[in-house]
């Protein structure tokens, strides 16, 4: 019995550590293929065992092996907030351990097959529901794990990051099913026949990645295009020692030093102005006119796009939103919002506001029910209260060059549906803005660069990446790294990449994938809860 125990901890533990790989920046996504082996086997044993608290035993084990994977995977969000860090781990573990409860209890009541079922499409299922809600947490959806071998996952363009969750889940069960067979010495071509089924599953993908990734190019209009990276601290001077102008100062002599007149945009990071300029009189803020002042002088056909924290006043009779706050002076409203900015020597200014936000520190999750905590809640920027958002994308025109740009901010890039509807709106370039600087030098900003690797596949856009630091980069149509600019380094980076007028597969169907999965875990419970009462119904 102690022995039983033992070994099942052991497989516990091993399992949490295996899932770790993927994120690991080495390469390893292809471990998350033994990942789940080592929980269903706990799972065989104790239903074998028919222990009343079996269930209750696996949701501990379960939950112990995601609590290694979360927390090893992910431990550097405390960088920017303790309290978030614990709650990303704890909430993620939990509803990761509740799903492998809910199989097991699939597994128990309906048997084998409809076991598998349950657990390879609830998983996908809550790896979108909980991606989708005010809690969200997009970081370690399986199909992520493939995020630095990108040559394996070129068929991302047809069912995004969803598809690689499933693909793992998968290949899972067919692994475990054969070491089942083979330990109960079941019939050899029922072995052959498995074995075949996961040659299939594993070689056909990959294959068909190889072929694509050797055989692609990018297409469309080259565009010139300057990144930077201007590497100002977070903590201690972007909202704090440096005023915005010197700021600027910093971000316009990097930009100028590797410019000319060929350029066509200039990118520049994730609140970029932080003073928190009113968007009702934009025009007349002065950090707009000193950039314009900037291309004007040197460089008339140009645009800047650039992050911004930004507000805007509610007029008298005007909507406000359900995010806005009131000043403690007067009766009016106003909103923050954490905004994409296209500035250039004409008139015209185009602003997108970051609609996916972090929970904790950018939004007070389901402010229906917690709004009245607002008022006590601070984010990273020192602003109170959750930000505002807008309901659909939004792009940047570039008329010269017969153009639109994208412009997703920081945690917005990890989301695939999401990025889709930008090129939905007719995005033909996707630039990246982001300050990773809170993570400090750890895995964390890693991830994220490697997050846009999947995103160029799924939309088979080019991309330009701007961190405040972290790492910039240019990112080809097949999701390789041209060029990038490292942790901690001041500095601007310069390459023609390509705008086309691409709609992927996944670009026009978003997540369906994770709908289906949706739909049979629906049907599947209906079907269980049926059966549950005509057997208490029967019983009486």
């Amino acid at each position: 019995m102690k022995n039983t125990t033992l070994n099942n901890f052991i497989l516990s533990i091993s399992s949490g550590l295996i899932l770790c790989l993927g994120w690991t920046q080495l390469g390893l996504g292809w471990t998350s293929f033994i990942a789940f082996v080592p929980l269903l086997i706990i799972m065989e044993r104790l239903i074998k065992s028919e222990k009343k608290n079996g269930g209750s035993q696996f949701f501990g084990y379960t939950y112990l092996t995601f609590i290694i994977w979360n927390a090893l995977s992910t431990w550097w969000i405390y960088y920017a907030t303790l309290p978030g860090a614990i709650a990303a781990i704890v909430l993620s573990s939990l509803f990761m351990a509740i799903v492998m409860r809910v199989s097991y209890s699939s597994f128990k009541a309906f048997g084998r097959r409809i076991g598998y079922i349950v657990f390879a499409t609830n998983w996908v299922a809550f790896e979108y529901l909980f991606m989708n809600s005010d809690i969200s947490w997009p970081w370690l959806v399986l199909g992520n794990s493939f995020s630095n071998n990108i040559s394996l996952i070129q068929w991302y363009e047809y069912t995004g990051h969803f598809g690689g969750s499933v693909w793992i889940v998968v290949i899972n069960l067919f692994i475990y099913e054969i070491l089942r067979q083979l330990t109960e010495k079941k019939e050899k071509k029922k072995i052959r026949n498995y074995s075949i089924g996961l040659a299939c599953l594993i070689f056909i993908p990959m294959i068909f990645s190889g072929i694509r990734y050797s055989t692609y190019s990018d297409i469309g209009k080259n565009v010139d295009i300057v990144i930077v990276q201007p590497n100002i601290d977070p903590y201690n001077d972007k909202f704090g020692n440096l005023t915005t102008d010197e700021q600027l100062d910093i971000i316009l002599n990097t930009a100028g030093t590797l410019a000319d007149e060929n350029v066509n945009y200039f990118v520049a990071p994730e609140t970029a102005i932080p003073n928190g300029m009113w968007e009702n009189e934009i025009e007349t803020e002065s950090s707009i006119i000193y950039i314009r002042s900037f291309l004007s002088q040197y460089f008339p056909h140009a645009k800047f796009i650039i992050g911004a924290s930004t507000r805007k006043l509610y007029l008298d009779g005007e909507n406000k939103s359900i995010t806005a706050r009131k000043f403690k002076s007067s009766e009016h409203y106003y909103d923050i919002f954490n905004t994409s900015v296209q500035i250039d020597t004409s008139p015209d200014i185009y602003i997108y506001h970051k609609s996916k936000l972090v929970p904790g520190v950018e939004m007070m999750p389901y402010p229906q029910v917690f709004g009245f905590l607002q008022e006590i809640l601070f984010d990273l920027g020192g602003m109170v209260g959750s930000h505002g958002t807008q309901e659909k994308r939004s792009v940047f025109p570039n008329e010269e060059l017969g153009i639109n740009v994208g412009v997703p901010i920081c945690y917005e890039s990890a989301y695939g549906e999401f990025m889709g509807e930008f090129v939905q709106e007719g995005a033909n370039l996707l630039f990246v803005i982001t300050n990773d600087g809170w993570w400090d030098d750890t895995p964390g900003y890693k991830q994220h660069r490697s997050f846009s690797r999947i995103r160029a596949v799924e939309t088979r856009k080019s991309i330009a990446r701007s961190a405040n630091t972290g790492i910039s980069c240019f990112i080809n149509q097949r999701g390789d790294i041209i060029q990038e600019l490292g942790w901690w380094k001041r500095g601007a980076l310069r390459d023609t990449i390509k705008a086309n007028d691409i709609e992927t597969f996944y670009t026009k169907y978003g997540d369906y994938i994770a709908r289906m999965c949706i739909a049979i875990s629906l049907v599947v419970i209906a079907v269980q809860i049926v059966n549950m009462v005509l057997r208490r119904l029967k019983k009486s």
